[in-house]
């Protein structure tokens, strides 16, 4: 069984050829085989010589073939001794074995070639022919002699037949097998330098007496550069490396313009050729056919220049087969552009065109691993935009796509060439200083870098400022891995926001804790308004001269469970950082407005509770303040039970948009009231575009007065100037009594401070209403 196997095996990667001669010679051996046991039985010596030397010679052709696959050789001898075995029997047995002639003479012209085919065939007609011609009446041999070339001349012809078509059959095979060659660099991702030479060799190896090369259209898509030319001498490749798009340049030039097949039968004298006519002849170039490359959506993709050496005429076969060679240069291009598109979609950034994190990994672990191996330094910085949500909220998204791609622009301009810059996403950028080795060459860098980016954007005709934070992290030093580089870089950015922005940090040891507790903090604030671990305490606003309690701020404040209480300068930032101040701030308007609505029905009917806010609930047009209004009114709640503070930073830094939400609560009968006036640099130009109800005098103003310092004349001018633009004045921090009569005396009607009363729960400022009215 194993040896049944084995020889199947063996069977099936024979070449046909081989199991033609096997099968053929295995036949005759079968077919003389009875002859010559028939021989035997007979006890003919003379036919048993003759039917041995048969069977033997044909078993030796078999053997020789099965275990040495030439088939050529053995192909040959048996032609042979098939001739010399028929001759030798018809001498010897007699002319019974003429007809034996007929397969021979068939066969011959297909064992040997077809020369020696008709070489051994005539002698063998003719040696058979004078052996038998007595044996045959003397019309008998004529007719016999006759068939036999009659035999002869068909097995000629059907020979030179299939000999032709087995050439055509070749070659069709040979085209298919190149075609398959390209198919597979193509479906492989090979370079499509390597595929385009593929094709330029197998045209050359079709078309004799040919050089060939390939061009395909560049970005610009006005020029056609060289890709492919392996037979070309170097200097013509230099001579035509770059070809214009254009009508009358050369044979591919205007071929790529029109999009049309270009023959020049004479480049000497053809006057697209004048500028290159002497190279061509220096290389023997005589005549040039440009074959245009079109895509399937009719684009121009490049051309296919085949040079002659000779003057020519095409023939349909030769258009065929280039036509051929065209559609797979097609595909190859088309597939390498695709490749690059998906590679290109996969490691970069579709909006600014920065590589992606993905790419940013692979740059940076080979900076990594060249800064390890130079004992050199590498600084990755994380930039983020200030406030850049700002500009989505209040322009749209179109506007902060604008500033991203400008941003962008701006970083690659200021960095160095060997230097790494990519887009995290949103706003936020990481840089990847390479060979920096000293905090000057950093510093001058990233002021640059603070410096470009803090230029106004033009959005709509308007400028627009948006500045960056930067936090710096060194390796080896900070990091020894692309994630610990990039988070310390990122804990260093959130520094350097924190201290004011539009600044650089460095990284150090001390962060990684505040992260971690930041991060912490966070945690806490998101279960603290699920489980609302919150509460509200009221502090009085009082009439400095009858001591009357008309208004009172809210103040919220966080008693942890384990912590005890936090701070609200700690935890405020962090939630309106993350976003938890809209639902704080939600909670603390329904908790305030629902308590104010009541002590305005039992204790006192204008009573009026201060809500502090925060930026963010004025982005979107102000629409969660907006809210609020519309929100009393459905409760049925006076809009003068409610009042609104804002900072003059808020003011300053969002005024158009801020100003707008503002004056649609004034008009719903909210009051407005500045706080810590102050304390927002030159803010006073604003006061006259809007008419506030209250400002609010900044506790650090307050609490330095005193009948002969600065202080005390400040606020008596700030109270002076409110009274002239009809806003009533609240002071702030008031904890002597000295402060207080200087302020009543400056004419400060309203007041709050410890002086006055601290915080108190909900219980005890209601206990301080009803003693109010007792």
């Amino acid at each position: 069984m194993g040896r049944l196997i084995t020889m199947t095996m063996k069977m099936e990667n024979r070449s046909i050829e081989e199991k033609i001669l096997l099968a053929v010679t295995a036949a005759a051996i079968l077919i003389l085989s009875p002859f010559l046991i028939k021989s035997i039985i007979e006890n003919n010596t003379l036919r048993i010589i003759v039917d041995l030397i048969a069977v033997g010679g044909i078993s030796f052709i078999f053997i020789g073939v099965w275990f040495t696959s030439n088939v050529k050789l053995f192909s040959g001898l048996f032609a042979i001794i098939a001739h010399v075995t028929i001759l030798f029997g018809i001498h010897i047995v007699g002319s019974e074995l003429i007809f034996w002639l007929f397969p021979i003479i068939i066969a011959s012209f297909y064992l040997l070639p077809t020369v020696i085919a008709c070489v051994l065939n005539s002698l063998l007609i003719t040696i058979a022919g004078l052996l038998t011609y007595q044996d045959f009446e003397h019309f008998s041999l004529p007719l016999i002699m006759a068939s036999f070339v009659v035999t002869g001349v068909f097995s000629l012809i059907f020979s030179l037949f299939m000999q032709r078509k087995n050439r055509q059959l070749l070659e069709k095979d040979k085209i298919n097998q190149l075609r398959n060659t390209i198919l597979e660099l193509i479906a492989s991702s090979s370079k499509l330098s390597k595929v385009l030479n593929t094709v330029v060799q197998g045209i050359e190896n079709e078309l004799p007496g040919t050089i060939c090369s390939i061009s395909i259209v560049d970005d610009t898509a006005t020029q056609l550069r060289l890709i492919a030319a392996p037979s070309f001498p170097d200097f013509y490749k230099e001579a035509v490396d770059v070809i214009p798009i254009k009508k009358g340049v050369g044979s591919c030039g205007e071929a790529a313009a029109l999009g049309i097949r270009v023959f020049v039968s004479d480049i000497a004298s053809h006057p697209n050729w004048t500028p290159w006519a002497q190279l061509a002849h220096k290389a023997q170039l005589v005549s040039c056919w440009s074959e245009p490359i079109i895509s399937h959506h009719g684009n121009i993709l490049g051309t296919i220049a085949i040079y002659f050496n000779a003057y020519v005429t095409l023939t349909d076969n030769e258009f065929t087969l280039v036509e051929q060679f065209v559609n797979l240069t097609r595909i190859a291009i088309e597939r390498d552009k695709a490749d690059n598109i998906i590679w290109h979609q996969a490691n970069f950034d579709t909006l600014t065109q920065l590589p992606n994190r993905h790419l940013l990994n692979e740059h940076l672990s080979n900076a990594i691993d060249n800064a390890e191996r130079d004992k050199k330094q590498l600084v990755i910085a994380m930039l983020d935009l200030d406030k850049f949500k700002d500009v989505n909220d209040s322009l749209g998204h179109a506007a902060g796509d604008s500033v991203l791609i400008e941003c962008a622009s701006r970083i690659k301009n200021s960095i160095r060439k060997n230097d790494i810059v990519a887009r995290l996403g949103g706003d936020e950028f990481i840089i990847a200083f390479v060979g920096t080795t000293s905090p000057e060459d950093i510093d001058k860098i990233g002021q640059k870098l603070l410096t470009t980016l803090a230029q106004p954007y033009v959005i709509e005709q308007k400028n627009f400022y948006c500045t960056a934070s930067i936090g710096l992290a060194c390796y080896p030093n900070d990091g020894l891995t692309i994630d610990a580089l990039m988070t310390n870089a990122d804990q260093a950015m959130y520094r350097a926001k924190t201290r004011g922005r539009n600044s650089i940090h460095y990284f150090t040891e001390n962060m990684s804790t505040d992260f971690l507790k930041r991060m912490e903090m966070i945690d806490d604030l998101r279960t603290a308004v699920e489980q609302q671990q919150f509460h509200l305490v009221y502090q009085p606003i009082v009439d400095l001269r009858t001591h009357q309690i008309t208004k009172a701020e809210a103040l919220i404040r966080w008693h942890h469970p384990q912590k005890g209480m936090i701070s609200p300068i700690e935890f405020i930032p962090i939630a309106e950082e993350i976003g938890l101040i809209v639902e704080i701030s939600e909670w603390i308007f329904n908790q305030v407005s629902q308590q104010a609505h009541e002590w305005r029905q039992r204790y006192c009917a204008n009573l009026s509770i201060s809500i502090n806010t925060s930026p963010v609930q004025y982005r979107n047009e102000g629409k969660l303040v907006k809210a609020w209004a519309d929100s009393l009114i459905a409760q049925g709640i006076s809009s003068e039970a409610i009042s609104i503070e804002i900072t003059e930073h808020l003011l300053m830094e969002n005024q158009a948009e801020v100003v707008e939400a503002l004056e649609k609560l004034r008009q719903q009968g909210i009051t407005i009231s500045i706080d810590d006036f102050g304390t927002g640099y030159c803010s006073f130009s604003y006061l006259k575009n809007f008419a506030f109800d209250y400002l609010k005098i900044d506790q650090s103003f307050v609490q330095n007065m005193s009948i002969d310092n600065n202080d005390a004349a400040l606020c008596e001018a700030i109270i002076v100037m409110a009274g002239k633009l009809n806003m009533q004045v609240i002071a702030e921090g008031i904890e002597t009594e000295e402060q207080k009569q200087l302020l009543v005396a400056a004419g400060c009607t309203l007041g709050q401070g410890y002086l006055l009363s601290k915080p108190l729960s909900v219980a005890d400022f209601e206990q301080l209403l009803i003693k109010q009215n007792q």
